[in-house]
């Protein structure tokens, strides 16, 4: 099954695979318990700008942002780059949570996510816009 394609094309395909389900198991497993989620959070940032309801707002929708992306990177086809910019957008979402939090040492975590993310869309293997729209 796996000799017809090269190493390039397997390598694009189990690490869209891995990302995808990195990001979606990330936000899925938040769902039982979202509510001790979101208010887990509030301690974190009630020194910031955003303590208080916007964090507890950004902590219910997260997950959902997470669990999504992650399903559209799996889904692959047309709609991989589109699920590729959503994780950066959403590592850009939290990376500007956790900086305002005074937490640099998960942003370490944040950035490898959007390399990777990075990666796989400039990849020759992800379908381009003119290709996702057709």
């Amino acid at each position: 099954m796996f000799l017809k394609y090269s190493n390039q094309e397997l390598a694009y395909h189990f690490t869209r695979i891995a990302i995808g389900l990195s990001i979606f198991v990330h936000g899925a497993v938040r769902f039982p318990i979202l509510r001790q989620f979101a208010e887990s959070h509030l301690k974190m940032f009630e020194h910031t700008v955003i303590a208080g309801y916007p964090t507890l707002i950004m902590c219910y929708i997260i997950p959902f942002l997470e669990a999504g992306t992650g399903l559209i990177i799996l889904s692959g086809g047309k709609r991989t780059r589109y699920g590729l910019l959503l994780g950066i957008a959403t590592m850009g979402i939290l990376m500007f949570g956790v900086c305002l939090a005074q937490k640099f040492n998960l942003v370490i975590s944040m950035l490898l996510h959007v390399i990777v993310f990075y990666l796989l869309l400039i990849s020759k293997y992800t379908p381009e816009a003119r290709q996702a729209i057709s």
